[in-house]
């Protein structure tokens, strides 16, 4: 593995790699240009005429004259490249070209001007800012161009994650292994409460949860953001923020038409007799060695823009199809089968200078005819032998928007958006087969539920920026805010029976009696800030920013049906304020240049963050708890053997969701939030060339338990209080054999509270704090001289408080519940409920120019092995408890190394046509470690997940 490592980042190396601009990302789909005007003795010159000009802008050139401090700017510039013109009488013109801007990135430009000479114009090319010297945010941005270049697998969001500094992702996609998926992330140790803004309007979908299932078009963004820390008050939450703008048309017509090829015959094989030897079977007429191969792929990318008026009105549209057949270790029956398709339309008009209107709208389709879930069981950790587990799935979603920015002379400028997100997502069960789960050994059969969701998310964004000179330096103060409700609507219809059968290595444990029935839950949320960024004398700029946020839950009439286990008509009131929080949070940052040449810059921020609960937070305080699915979950022996569970077979009660007086509101419950404390260190080394480094503290606090995982006011904390030895079934599961564990020390509940209806309660937990501190290098190379380069390392020591790990997430629950709630939730954790272990990543992705117009592109991904122990289920005189055998750390899965490449050759046709072909060849090493093991006894160490092989793939691009 060393040796592949080495290999790999020393052909990334030569290759010559990617360059992505640091940025500071806002709500607002634009960036910036300001600067000031000196002359030969340094003294500020008022007067100057400053005019910038670049294809993106619709209204042709913008002209500003500097201020009696020498002071320009240009807010609100579209991402691209521009050419800035400097003019005053009896002065040499001068022109800078190569400016680049990005989403939300300020270039200060500074410019000596001469006295004019024979010479009419002195053009400097290639000296673009590499270092922002106002923003604290850290950002990586990717431009069309570069989305055009790198090899990406998906061609999807989350294959720029992937490669974006600091982001631990969950799966590793090889060739498209992972197209159509939402994949959670870890950025800094925040898992969820991410903020992805199609075209500025938030578009994950659940505001308040991981998730951005807007599975969007690709080649139809001109620009997409990341951004990982450092946030200014415009943004509430603590997680990954992103901004993705759509392309436009143009003052000449323009579009692109891409179509790939990639089947069974263009990969290798990488499973290994070891892989199988811990579990793995299926697939295919390869047998277990295909369970982790690609069986399909196709992807047709069509896109035209241009202009119905030039300079005035511009248009654009995209259509993508997609078609993945994949093999998967945890589904060994059939490749997984999933189909997509997506419409994009834009419009833009701006009728003078100072105005502009732009309106959008993306749907984005998904087929996929078996879906991977569970129920006690995630997806990933679920091991589906044949298709009638699975879900049949026709998900629809969209995102639309219309806004209005002017911009009022040169020292202000608003913008309003009013638009929305919404999705529909039906999934029905394959068949009417009684439904059936194994803990153990991961095995799921028969039916699963029927269910329908939709959610929706109108919403309302604004803000007005004022520029003020001579108050102790100069101001860009932003002021605005945002309104928007969600709710959700649920059908859930049950299982086969309203049963599921619940077993622990092929023994019988549980059953659960479900109750289908509807919900409905919503959020209104209103959010207001205030910033100020203060340029001051000797170079230190202050970002300073306060944020309100209101948050208000509530719930709509409804009526829970008649249904097996449920012989009446249960009706609910509407709770217009369930629960309100209204919050402040500040925001500082300080940014100091520490040479005259803006070239060595010392950042510092802080910021506190509040969690955006979501409208999960409605579903969890209703009232008597109407979830969408009641159940009611009791001990289970099976005692006549037949395999089916019986009409009053049932044990005691474990615990119950749903129906009356079953749920309960702390009147004292505070919402969760964030400290960050962030400092680092930037330097433009030459021109184009830039290098960071810093430290980001990340600390949650006030998290609170919800769910199945809330407190349960009839079994107390200390209600569990009769001591017990768990016995360790040892690695097979299987009590009573040679391979047993030593006995662990535990609690049994009191038997006063033992089967006792549930009593859920939402409410702090004492033991939830995390606290994760992280190193990040990282340095860049603009493309100049035909190649670029981009790389960084990351190393984040974490204190975790949790039942998975954030970078695991979801096959390997570590305990019964997400926080502390009983004493066997601290087994073999620091006395607190947390686990402590240190991951880290590198990256590397770049770009070369070579000759007879051909391009060579690669990146290269290594990210650490998850730290990890065994776990175990126990039956205890209250339920089934999961237990930790040793403490997480004990061992570590491998490491992950992936290296892609491609080669692209671009032939000039007739006039403005160009076609292209490349080759893409993913996972170059054929590396085959697994993603996702199982931790538990009776599965333990059987692949979930294995890294796809090597890939190759064929495309071709037709251009005007």
């Amino acid at each position: 593995m060393t040796r592949v490592r080495i290999a790999a980042i020393a052909a990334s190396a030569l290759i010559a790699i990617v360059s992505l601009a640091a940025a500071q990302t806002t709500t607002s789909a634009t960036g910036a240009i300001n600067g000031r005007v000196f002359d030969e003795s340094k003294a500020v010159l008022p007067g100057v005429t400053v005019t910038i000009t670049s294809p993106s802008l619709i209204g042709g050139p913008r002209t500003t004259v500097t201020t009696e401090d020498g002071v320009y700017r240009f807010p609100a510039v579209p991402p691209g490249e521009y050419a800035i013109t400097y003019e005053l009488q009896g002065f040499a013109t001068v022109r800078r070209e190569g400016i680049r801007v990005t989403l939300g990135f300020t270039a200060t430009v500074d410019v000596e001007v001469g006295v004019a000479t024979l010479a009419e114009t002195v053009t400097v090319t290639g000296e673009a800012p590499v270092v922002d010297i106002q923003s604290t945010e850290l950002t990586t941005s990717f431009n069309a161009e570069l989305l055009a270049a790198i090899p990406t697998g998906s061609r999807d969001f989350w294959s720029l994650l992937a490669i974006s500094p600091s982001v631990q992702v969950s799966k590793f996609d090889v060739g498209g292994s992972a197209a159509m998926t939402v994949l959670p992330v870890n950025v800094y140790g925040i898992t969820g409460q991410e903020r992805p803004l199609v075209e500025g309007i938030i578009s994950n979908s659940a505001t308040g949860g991981v998730g951005f299932s807007f599975y969007g078009d690709y080649g139809s963004f001109e620009e997409v953001s990341v951004s990982t820390a450092g946030h200014s008050a415009e943004t509430g939450s603590p997680g990954l923020f992103s901004n993705l703008v759509s392309k436009s048309g143009g003052n000449t017509y323009h579009g692109t038409f891409y179509q790939d090829f990639q089947d069974d015959s263009m990969q290798g094989h990488n499973i290994d007799e070891d892989q199988i030897a811990l579990g793995l079977t299926g697939g295919g007429s390869l047998g277990p060695r295909e369970v982790n191969r690609s069986d399909t792929w196709r992807d047709t990318n069509a896109d035209v823009g241009g202009f119905l008026v030039r300079d005035k009105l511009w248009w654009y549209g995209s259509y993508r199809y997609l078609t993945v057949k994949q093999w998967f270790a945890n589904y060994p029956a059939e490749p997984q089968h999933s189909r997509g398709q997506n419409f994009t339309g834009k419009f833009t008009y701006q009728p003078s200078n100072n105005n502009k209107f732009i309106g959008y709208f993306q749907r984005t389709e998904k087929l996929q005819i078996n879906r991977l879930d569970g129920f006690r069981l995630s997806a990933t950790a679920a091991i589906n032998v044949s298709r009638d587990s699975t879900w049949y799935q026709d998900y629809h979603s969209g995102v639309w928007k219309g806004e209005y920015n002017r911009v009022m002379g040169n020292n202000a400028f608003a913008e309003v958006r009013g638009g929305g997100y919404w999705f529909h997502f039906p999934t029905e069960r394959q068949t009417e087969a009684l439904r059936y789960e194994d803990l153990g050994t991961r095995i799921v059969r028969g039916g699963n539920q029927n269910r329908v969701q939709d959610r929706d998310r109108p919403q309302v964004l604004g803000s007005v920026s004022y520029f003020k000179d001579n108050w102790l330096g100069t101001h860009n103060l932003k002021g605005g805010g945002n309104y928007f409700h969600e709710e959700q609507w649920t059908d859930a219809g049950g299982f086969p029976e309203q049963v599921v059968h619940v077993y622990n290595n092929n023994l019988p444990i549980e059953v659960w009696l479900t109750e289908p029935g509807e919900q409905t839950i919503g959020l209104a949320v209103t959010s207001a800030y205030v910033t100020d960024t203060w340029q001051m004398p000797q170079r230190l700029t202050l970002n300073l920013g306060v944020r309100f946020d209101r948050f208000r839950a509530y719930v709509p009439e409804m009526v829970h049906p008649v249904s097996r286990w449920n012989p009446t008509e249960v009706r609910f009131d509407a709770q217009d304020n369930l629960n309100t929080w209204n919050l402040f949070a500040p925001r500082f940052g300080a940014s100091w240049a520490v040479t005259e040449d803006n070239k060595n810059v010392v950042k510092f921020n802080y910021a506190k963050y509040w969690y955006d609960p979501g409208f999960g937070l409605a579903g969890n305080l209703t009232p008597n708890s109407n979830n969408g699915l009641w159940n009611r979950r009791f001990a289970w022996t099976d005692p006549n053997s037949n395999g089916v569970f019986d009409v009053a077979e049932q044990g005691r009660l474990i615990a119950n969701q749903g129906g009356t007086a079953s749920t309960a509101l702390d009147p004292n419950l505070e919402n969760q939030y964030a400290h960050e404390v962030a400092a680092w260190y930037e330097r433009e080394l030459v021109a184009n060339v830039g290098v960071r480094g810093g430290v980001i503290w990340r600390g949650t606090r006030q998290a609170y338990a919800t769910g199945n995982s809330s407190v349960n006011l009839n079994r107390p904390f200390d209600g569990f209080n009769v001591p017990v030895m768990i016995p360790d079934p040892g690695q097979d599961g299987r009590i009573g054999t040679s391979d047993d564990g030593a006995p662990i020390p535990g609690f049994n509940l009191a038997p006063e509270f033992v089967g006792t209806p549930s009593i859920n309660v939402t409410k702090n937990v004492p033991n939830s704090d995390g606290d994760y501190l992280t190193y990040e290098f990282s340095g860049n190379k603009r493309l100049s001289n035909r190649w670029s380069l981009a790389a960084s390392f990351s190393v984040m020591k974490s204190w975790f408080n949790g039942n998975e790990y954030p970078e695991a997430q979801s096959p390997n629950t570590i305990r019964t519940n997400q926080y502390p709630v009983a004493p066997n939730d601290l087994i073999n954790t620091d006395g607190k409920g947390r686990f402590a272990f240190t991951v880290w990543s590198a990256k590397v992705l770049g770009t070369v120019e070579l000759p007879y117009q051909m391009r060579l592109a690669a990146t290269v991904r290594e990210q650490s092995g998850i730290p990890y122990g065994r776990t175990f289920d126990a039956t205890l005189n209250y339920g089934t408890v999961r237990a930790l055998a040793e403490p997480m750390g004990t061992y570590r899965q491998r490491n992950v190394v992936i290296t892609d490449l491609r080669l692209e050759k671009v032939f000039s046709l007739a006039g403005p046509l160009q076609a292209s072909g490349a080759l893409d060849v993913f996972n170059l090493m054929n590396a085959n470690a697994e993603e996702r093991i199982s931790w538990q006894s009776g599965s333990w160490l059987r692949p979930l997940q294995v890294i796809p092989p090597r890939v190759a793939r064929i495309s071709v691009k037709l251009m005007f």
